[in-house]
């Protein structure tokens, strides 16, 4: 199922998501049914089915249109004074601010992620989540592999690469955790000052000219909330989940050439 290419129709899949998400909100995403979502929006269900194949198409389109590779560009953009220390953790710290803010993205995050999930969504949705799930692995490596490139990190390409992925691990596990609200507060206690912490010692076992620290962190999560806070709507939308999905696609093709 391919995403909307006009206007008109890129509205009314808006409108049909944002119905979709109040569901999940409400019911949660086993509970919530692929139907309700045409009767919240007054229209017949041909009309959902023509821009989605199923409840996976749907939760797919959710979490696509809130993931933080969407909106890390935009505050890079009005934070051009960010140094590459604190480009390198913006990913690990973005996310955090915004499960904290919105439980549906961490929900849609784990059920997205799936493959039991994800294998059932159409062809099309299933290459846009890839691609983007991708794209978020390089907002975590990309910065690693600027700052070994500018003398700011001493690292060979592995350790690049393991770095990378203690980073997305070391998320990936307290994002999921702390949504949970299973553990004791023996076992997991949720703080900012503990996760950098956490992040800190992750980062610092590799020799960095300025080292990773709490206090640039603080001042770097201060900011990210003061970016979620202005709202930035235009966002959480089909086109700019569309239009980051063209612009990942042609660095795609340019690194390959």
């Amino acid at each position: 199922m391919k995403c909307p290419t006009s206007k008109c129709d890129s509205s009314r899949c808006n409108q049909l998501l944002d119905i979709a998400e109040e569901l999940i909100s409400n019911q949660g995403v086993v509970s919530f049914r692929f139907a309700q979502i045409a009767k919240g929006a007054s229209c017949s269900t041909n009309t959902l089915y023509k821009y989605f194949e199923s409840k996976e198409d749907v939760l797919a389109c959710l979490f696509l249109r809130n993931t933080i590779s969407s909106q890390i560009p935009i505050f890079i953009s009005e934070n051009p004074s960010l140094n590459i220390q604190q480009k390198s953790v913006l990913a690990i710290l973005f996310t955090f601010e915004v499960v904290k803010r919105s439980p549906i993205f961490n929900i849609l995050r784990v059920v997205s992620i799936n493959s039991m999930f994800w294998q059932l969504a159409s062809a099309d949705k299933i290459e846009v989540l890839r691609n983007r799930v991708n794209l978020f692995w390089s907002c975590i490596r990309g910065p690693l592999e600027e700052a070994v490139k500018s003398d700011e990190l001493e690292a060979t390409e592995i350790d690049v690469r393991d770095l990378t992925q203690s980073l997305y691990f070391f998320l990936a596990g307290a994002a999921s955790s702390f949504e949970s609200k299973l553990m004791n507060d023996e076992y997991l206690i949720a703080s900012d000052e503990l996760g950098y912490r956490h992040i800190s010692r992750i980062m610092n076992q590799y020799r960095w000219r300025r080292p990773i620290t709490k206090e640039m962190m603080t001042d770097l999560s201060a900011r990210i909330c003061e970016f979620l806070d202005k709202g930035h709507k235009q966002i959480r939308s089909c086109e700019n989940c569309t239009s980051i999905g063209k612009a990942s696609n042609s660095r795609d093709k340019s690194a390959s050439l």
